[in-house]
């Protein structure tokens, strides 16, 4: 019964006083330093355009205003909750849900399920790449009289005359476009393919896991890419030949029967073509398709990494071909970061779609602080990301009326886009944003507390949130946080995840990591298996983690694990064989679990079972999984 006394409002409202007293002693936190929680956002100042924007409700969107998300967001449309639920919420001292139907029609075209997952994945390990190289970039130059213009700044001269680490870029009169938004896409990957050398040299000092990892997928993807164009483009050669020959033996008797007979005795070729031979070409475009080929292509509109060593780093692209807008963040990379993860108290905070001002739910710290922290008077992470997802949905109406919106990152980056898209989706009765919102979490921990995890199902069966979260067999981070601790987990080593490493350094993985309440997942869980199971032809699993609490079944379960319980204990069992000694001292070799973390595990494993999940919709397995409970 301990989790079920941990969510009671009465032991909410102690954690929320205490809250106070305790962001005092906390390590991130200074005198010029606040945490802004979403109701405080009207409190920040700020130059940026998205303070001053006034809020225009338009009907089906969620809030782009730099306010926080109203707390009565549900009191008008809260669907009915059945008798039973209210039977077994009265008796567990949880407020009852307020379901919908999971009902996420829309004349929007979302893509299969597979190709959701892996244009998130690939997004989400591209920025890890990018923001080194754009670091490499500002250390480049010497010339400080060079000012790089970016979409909202220019950047400072003083930090484009520092030295690069190991040397400088290949070609600085090529690369250094890599600092400039908005950049196209297909250029950033030829910035990229450039300069791999000097990004391996960089990358490969033993610190930089996460985005050698990603750099690895980024040119075997390319590699592939440019075997499949020249495959492609052989093809397309012999196939023109073939038709090439088979029409000029077909029509050359008809067109030279008719030459000298038409009216005023033009050819054939003078009356059809003009004279001008070129316009038959085999390989001219029909006008729709030379107009489709001139859309703008896919580009990344901003990135937010100045300060990438001290705060949260994100990108924001925008792709007119899947018409939707990404948010992508990146993963730990930093001291910072790693600190972020280490921070495993529950932040107890008012529920932003919560009805009574009384409900309460309760978040990672680090999560919550990275997102919502504000310094010196600047508005914090999550109030700057939505001045620019206003400004762009603003610059265009279609975007407004076609566009949906993505969030995404690996790890720390999947934690992050968990909880932005759940403030985000909380916040939608201002109307101003396209719904659902759509959270693809690759390798990410537990975010919040049960509290949290039933607010976010809610969401979900409001057609307000979508949340794909991809999680390896066995990835050691996203088996933590189990239970929350006032005290930050030690760092364990500065180039690895903290959780991870608690996961791979605990001989009791089942145990709680404090004494306080339980951290759940939420979402859609598409696990990615090694290798085939024997009781499935299958290398991929998907289920609904949101069942758990639809489910009265799962008030008697463990209150601590009962997400990824079997995961846990292949986990310590392995650790039990192998009489690790708690350490990470030659891990990669000794214990592979740490390599299912990283981009080249998922990559791969992605690319396995694109078969096993062909013809599914992530709209499709909601009605499937969560309406075979609830509807």
């Amino acid at each position: 019964m301990k989790l079920l006394n941990s969510v009671k409002t009465a032991s909410f409202r102690r954690s929320k006083n205490k809250r106070g007293s305790k962001h005092d002693d906390s390590a991130v936190q200074s005198e010029s330093t606040s945490t802004q929680t979403p109701a405080a956002a009207s409190s920040s100042a700020t130059d940026n355009e998205s303070a001053s924007a006034a809020a225009a409700p338009a009907s089906g969107h969620a809030s782009l205003s730099n306010d926080a998300p109203p707390k009565d967001v549900q009191k008008q449309e809260s669907p009915a909750v059945n008798d039973d639920a209210r039977d077994v919420c009265e008796e567990s001292a949880l407020r009852p849900l307020r379901l919908g139907s999971f009902d996420f029609s829309t004349s929007y075209a979302f893509p299969s399920l597979f190709a959701e997952a892996s244009s998130m994945l690939n997004l989400s390990l591209l920025i890890y790449t990018v923001s080194e190289l754009r670091e490499l970039g500002k250390l480049t130059r010497t010339d400080t009289s060079f000012l790089i213009l970016t979409c909202d700044c220019i950047i400072d001269e003083s930090i484009v005359s520092l030295p690069a680490r190991n040397g400088v870029l290949n070609d600085p009169t090529k690369s250094l476009r890599i600092l400039q938004t908005p950049l196209p896409l297909e250029t950033a990957f030829n910035i990229i393919e450039g300069e791999a050398d000097l990004l391996q040299e960089v990358l490969s000092d033993g610190k930089h896991g996460s985005t050698l990892s990603s750099l690895q997928c980024i040119l075997e993807a390319q590699k592939r890419k440019k075997e499949d164009d020249a495959k492609k483009q052989e093809d397309k050669v012999a196939t023109v030949a073939k038709d090439s020959k088979e029409s000029q033996s077909m029509f050359s008797g008809w067109v030279d029967s008719w030459n000298g007979c038409l009216a005023g005795g033009f050819s054939f070729d003078e009356i059809f073509c003009g004279g001008d031979l070129s316009a038959v070409d085999n390989g001219h475009k029909h006008a729709h398709e030379s107009e489709k080929d001139n859309v703008e292509s896919s580009m990344i509109y901003m990135i937010e990494d100045m300060r990438s060593n001290e705060e949260l780093v994100y990108a924001i692209g925008v792709n007119p071909i899947e018409e939707r807008i990404t948010v992508v963040f990146r993963g730990s990379v930093t001291k910072v970061d790693y600190t972020t993860e280490a921070k495993i108290d529950m932040m107890h905070v008012p529920e932003p779609s919560g009805s009574d001002r009384n409900d309460m739910i309760g978040i990672h710290q680090g999560f919550y602080e990275y997102l919502f922290r504000s310094k010196s008077g600047k508005p914090s992470k999550y109030h700057e990301i939505m001045g620019h997802l206003q400004k762009l949905f603003r610059q265009d109406p279609n975007r407004l009326r076609h566009y949906k919106l993505y969030l995404t990152g690996h790890g720390l980056g999947g934690a992050i886009a968990t909880l932005f898209g759940y403030y985000l989706a909380s916040s939608s009765s201002n109307h101003q944003l396209p719904l659902p919102i759509t959270v693809v979490s690759i390798a990410s921990p537990r975010v919040g507390n049960v509290a949290f995890a039933r607010s976010f199902t809610e969401l979900e069966s409001q057609a307000k949130l979508r949340h794909l979260r991809i999680a390896n067999h066995k990835d050691p981070v996203t088996l933590r946080p189990i239970s929350s601790s006032k005290h930050p987990l030690p760092l364990g080593t500065k180039y690895f995840s903290p959780l991870g490493h608690l996961t791979l350094t605990s001989m009791d993985n089942i145990a709680n990591d404090g004494n306080n309440e339980s951290f759940h997942h939420t979402g859609m869980k598409m696990k990615l298996l090694n290798e085939i199971p024997a009781t499935t032809s299958q290398r991929c699993e998907v289920s609904y983690t949101g069942a758990n609490f639809l489910s009265r079944a799962f008030l008697s379960r463990s209150p601590s694990h009962f997400d990824d319980k079997e995961d846990l204990e292949i986990v310590t069992e392995e650790l039990k064989r192998s009489h690790f000694n708690n350490s990470l001292n030659g891990l990669s070799q000794d214990f592979p679990m740490l390599s299912y973390h990283y981009g080249e595990a998922y990559t791969e494993r992605m690319s396995l079972v694109e078969t096993d999940v062909s013809g599914l919709f992530l709209n499709q397995l909601y009605r499937e999984k969560a309406c075979q409970i609830n509807c």
